[in-house]
């Protein structure tokens, strides 16, 4: 089982629709707050990530959600993060958004270990994710 964090939050009224309901790019931020309380949970926050390796960042190159059911205005929820998938270069963070009990939003993830191009500090490119930070996170 791979390591896996929760944290804890709800669905407030700046996050919602005007019929109470979670405006759907709101959990794309949800996901992104996951990822880095993973880190934060493994010990390595995205700061010291980033300083540590030398990195870029850890890019999002691909992001997708599936809608089980739905918050509203003031649900307690919980969002469980994990990386569900390792390549050489990239990696893939599922994020499950708990709400009863039951699962509303499953979601997904893909980034890449961003390096600077080594000609054009202004471009990225996808560097060899190091063991190290896999055994961090598996």
């Amino acid at each position: 089982m791979a390591f896996t964090n929760r944290y804890k939050t709800r669905a407030e009224w700046a996050d919602c629709d005007p019929l109470g309901q979670m405006f759907y790019p709101n959990y794309f931020r949800w996901f992104d707050i996951g990822t880095h309380t993973l880190l934060e949970a493994a010990g390595q926050s995205y700061p010291v990530v980033i300083e540590k390796y030398g990195l870029a960042g850890l890019p999002l190159v691909d992001a997708q959600a599936s809608f089980k059911g739905r918050c509203r205005w003031t649900d307690p929820v919980e969002i469980e993060s994990f990386v569900s998938d390792w390549g050489r270069k990239s990696f893939t963070v599922t994020h499950n958004v708990w709400n009863g009990g039951a699962v509303a939003v499953e979601g997904r993830e893909v980034r890449i270990w961003g390096l600077f191009h080594p000609d054009d500090d202004a471009r990225l490119i996808a560097g060899e994710i190091p063991q190290a930070f896999v055994d961090l996170l598996s």
